[in-house]
């Protein structure tokens, strides 16, 4: 007998896999491997956790617990953000594709990494733990949105570990769901 739940996670974990693997194609040429990233997706993904990320450290509750000092920190994190989505879309160009091992693509996609694991632990970790013990529509919809934002750190990250075992840990949301929920928040809190 088969757990529908359980067959429900796989399936949303593998649209995950393979909405990933739309972001980066592998090519392997003898020893040399080439990750190809999709411009579009990096850059769509990138611009909704930025979204997110600015909208949430502006409601009360967020920067109430996040404290002065952390507030401070987000706001460099956005603004490093911001900066290495200009620099990826810089080194890409006009192509829907660039190779990782370009050296000014490797380093504007992995400050963008950094960054989104920086929103990962100071804005996203404060609304889910603070908001625990809170109930309102503001509060929901934070909660959604840091979900959401989790989802698409997590499918970026997974794009440079194309094994899997980052995939475990993503909720079986699909990107464009993940996208639009961080819309909605992003127009309602304005």
């Amino acid at each position: 007998m088969h757990n529908p739940t359980r067959r429900a996670f796989l399936r949303g974990t593998s649209a995950l896999a393979a909405a990933s693997l739309a972001a980066c194609t592998v090519t392997r040429n003898g020893t040399t491997i080439t990750l190809a990233l999709n411009v579009a997706k990096v850059v769509d993904y990138g611009s909704a956790i930025l979204s997110f990320a600015s909208t949430a450290i502006g409601i009360s509750f967020v920067s109430a617990a996040m404290g002065t000092t952390n507030v401070t920190l987000a706001d460099a994190v956005i603004a490093g953000l911001k900066s290495g989505l200009t620099a990826f879309q810089t080194a890409a160009g006009s192509s829907a594709s660039v190779s990782y091992s370009t050296a000014s693509v490797k380093a504007a996609f992995d400050s963008i990494l950094s960054d989104v694991e920086k929103v990962n632990t100071l804005i996203i970790a404060t609304i889910t733990g603070t908001a625990a013990n809170l109930s309102s529509i503001v509060v929901t919809q934070a909660k959604t949105a840091a979900g959401a934002a989790a989802t698409l750190i997590d499918l970026l990250k997974a794009i440079m570990d194309m094994s899997g075992p980052r995939l475990g840990s993503v909720s079986p949301l699909n990107e464009k769901t993940a996208i639009g929920q961080i819309a909605v928040f992003a127009a309602q809190s304005a």
